[in-house]
């Protein structure tokens, strides 16, 4: 069994917004909003970068990244940490596409589809 359970699956589908943290080859931190977050599976995390370009330039440098899913009234909610995978086609970034569409965004092109392997689940708040 992974690290994503029916209680952050439940969490993200209610909130449908995180933050992605990241880190420079410089170590200046970035955070950066996305409104795509999508559970692949119990392991997986996925979200589009379409207008990161610091969080996208932080991943292809080897950034790990931080995942914030939060009730916004409470920041009752959980932390995602993990290793990323960019792809510019595939399954992942499909699934991406078809689930902007489906919420009636008219939004620029998705750059990559960023595949997060979770690693680590920390509980933020009370919930």
């Amino acid at each position: 069994m992974g690290m994503i359970t029916q209680e952050h699956r439940d969490l993200i589908d209610e909130v449908g917004l995180c933050y992605a943290a990241t880190v420079g080859g410089d170590g200046s931190p970035n955070v950066s909003p996305k409104g795509s977050l999508l559970v692949i599976d119990d392991d997986y995390l996925a979200f589009a970068d379409i207008m990161s370009p610091h969080t996208r330039k932080n991943l292809e440098g080897g950034s790990r990244v931080a995942l914030m899913v939060c009730q916004p009234a409470t920041f009752a909610g959980f932390q995602f940490k993990g290793t990323a995978e960019l792809s510019t086609s595939g399954e992942v970034y499909d699934m991406l596409a078809k689930a902007i569409a489906d919420k009636g965004l008219e939004l620029p092109p998705i750059q990559n589809a960023v595949r997060v392997r979770v690693e680590e689940v920390r509980r933020i708040g009370e919930s």
